[in-house]
């Protein structure tokens, strides 16, 4: 059975069994991850009301991405995928209603919230090197890029509903709600995970069963070998670089977002509102480059990271909230074309036995997020958020965009 199924539309993955559901285990994944993100963040701007502090929890919900992307991926390439993320999401759950009773208890001080969104983060990786694997190779070579846009648009419709939803909760009963919500998102996704497993297996059955290293390698030789892909693959390790220099400069905003709606006089409702509106805008166009599936995916990347950079600066100069809001749409509508074309061109530049390596360095190189967090913070400290931000993403859109220059076969990627 060929596992390229229904390649016409915008979902045509769905049609390969069980990747409706694999699909919808990672949309709640991502919910919840930006329940736990706009809830910490707004919490710890409300008691500090300091940008680096805001900014720390963003540093250390990413700092998985950098540390653990590459052992994650090795990790993925080893073990059951499938009992790694089940076991993830087990852990996720009591975790989460922990920190609930402490919130409800007042012993859940900033350094706490941090130690709970790196336990979050890290699911994150998992989330991106074993479930996405997964679902690559669940729907094979002909569909990874409409796959890859579906899941673009689960993890900015997570961002969008996530954080909206994470807006309602707080204006309507507390931050301390949030976390118990949190729990019972990250249960069901384990709920429609099985699901998926199970309905995905006669599909895998079917198909020749991927090689083993587990007698054949040692873990140690596996991470090696993930590292090693950027030395022996120079236009995986070129073409990253687009990647490092987006989330340091672009993304690094993202816990400030609750500042930003406290200059802009609103409450937790339209912060929270606020923080969907990039969510919004690229899972709009994530759904327009699912069904168009474009050819040219190296220029529409680098194209779609220029825009959003421009856009963001934009946002960063607005006074009036509407506006405001407007330009993060459109900003996230031009981060699309990044962020869709993203994992999909990380796996055509490998191997398929070593996609899960490969989706580990991509995570270590989003692992560049904390430390742009940690930097822009700095100088929001120093200066404050919106100066600070459209410094950020002024210096990054000259940067990547000299990179690019130099590098004009990044931009035939197909």
């Amino acid at each position: 059975m060929s596992s390229q199924v229904g390649t016409g539309g915008s979902a045509s993955s769905f049609a390969v069994p069980g990747y409706r559901f694999l699909w919808l285990t990672g949309l709640l994944w991502h919910i919840a991850r930006w329940m736990v993100v706009f809830a910490t963040t707004y919490r710890v701007n409300a008691d500090t009301g300091d940008p680096l502090l805001v900014q720390l929890v963003g540093t250390f919900f990413m700092a998985p991405m950098f540390v653990g992307g590459v052992i994650a991926g090795a990790v993925s390439d080893r073990l059951d995928r499938h009992r790694t993320v089940a076991r993830t999401l087990g852990f996720l759950v009591p975790l989460s209603g922990l920190m609930g009773l402490a919130v409800a208890a007042d012993r859940a001080p900033t350094g706490v919230s941090y130690l709970f969104v790196f336990f979050v983060g890290v699911g994150n990786v998992v989330d991106m090197t074993s479930r996405r694997t997964i679902a690559f190779g669940l729907v094979g070579g002909g569909l990874i890029t409409n796959a890859a846009a579906l899941e673009t648009i689960a993890l900015h419709g997570g961002n969008m509903v996530g954080s909206l939803s994470g807006g309602a909760v707080v204006a309507a009963f507390g931050v301390v709600s949030v976390y118990f919500g949190v729990a019972l998102v990250y249960a069901l996704a384990i709920v429609v995970f099985l699901v998926a497993r199970r309905l995905a297996a006669p599909h895998l059955a079917m198909r020749a069963p991927e090689p083993s290293r587990r007698d054949s390698t040692t873990v140690g030789q596996d991470l090696a070998a993930g590292i090693g892909l950027l030395r022996s693959n120079p236009t995986l390790r070129q073409f990253l670089m687009t990647t490092v220099l987006m989330n340091f400069f672009y993304y690094a905003f993202i816990p400030l977002v609750p500042a930003f709606g406290q200059e802009l006089g609103v409450g937790a409702l339209l912060t929270g509102l606020l923080a969907a509106a990039l969510g919004l805008g690229t899972m709009t166009g994530a759904i327009v480059i699912a069904r168009i599936q474009p050819v040219r995916r190296g220029l529409l990347h680098i194209g779609g990271s220029l825009g959003a950079m421009v856009m963001l600066g934009v946002f960063a100069n607005m006074t009036w909230y509407p506006a405001a809001l407007a330009a993060l749409f459109i900003a996230g509508l031009s981060g699309a074309g990044f962020g869709t074309t993203q994992s999909a061109l990380v796996v055509s530049l490998v191997d398929e036995e070593l996609r899960g390596r490969a989706l580990g360095v991509l995570s270590m190189a989003i692992g560049a997020l904390p430390f742009g967090m940690f930097s822009l913070g700095l100088i929001a400290r120093q200066t404050n958020p919106q100066l600070a931000l459209t410094l950020s993403v002024g210096t990054g859109f000259v940067v990547l965009l000299g990179w690019q220059a130099m590098r004009p076969q990044l931009r035939q990627l197909r």
